[in-house]
């Protein structure tokens, strides 16, 4: 399939480079995520693709604050679990010392799910 129009890298797919992502140059590898995370930075309302949604990071800080689309999920199954990826909503992700919310999910309407994929440190600190 490596040329077929299906097989394109999805929202989500662990990467090492942007090349794993897109060829033509739509999607970058954030390779600060565990196994790095194909993504779009910059997403607005309605403008990650189908398998994704626009969340917003850090939404109370504007001077951090960054958009990236995220992988739906309905369960951890849908995520990465094996390298360190959990199905949350929005409300799940927040600053345990302050409790300010960590993420708010951009997208409106048919595109606003409940959860997404997320990377998250295990209890124990170790990864």
């Amino acid at each position: 399939c490596a040329l077929a129009a299906g097989c394109a890298p999805a929202i989500g797919d662990p990467c090492s480079s942007a090349i794993n992502c897109s060829i033509t140059g739509d999607r970058v590898c954030d390779a600060t995520s565990p196994g790095g995370v194909c993504t779009i930075f910059g997403c607005e309302d309605g403008t990650c693709p189908a398998e994704a949604t626009c969340v917003r990071w850090r939404p109370m800080e504007s001077r951090l604050s960054f958009t990236a689309c995220m992988r739906r999920c309905e369960s951890d199954g849908n995520c990465r679990v094996d390298e360190g990826y959990r199905c949350l909503a929005a409300s799940e992700i927040v600053d345990e010392s302050s409790g300010e919310p960590l993420a708010e999910v951009v997208d409106t309407g048919e595109n606003d799910p409940s959860r997404f994929c997320v990377a998250v440190m295990p209890e124990d600190g170790s990864m």
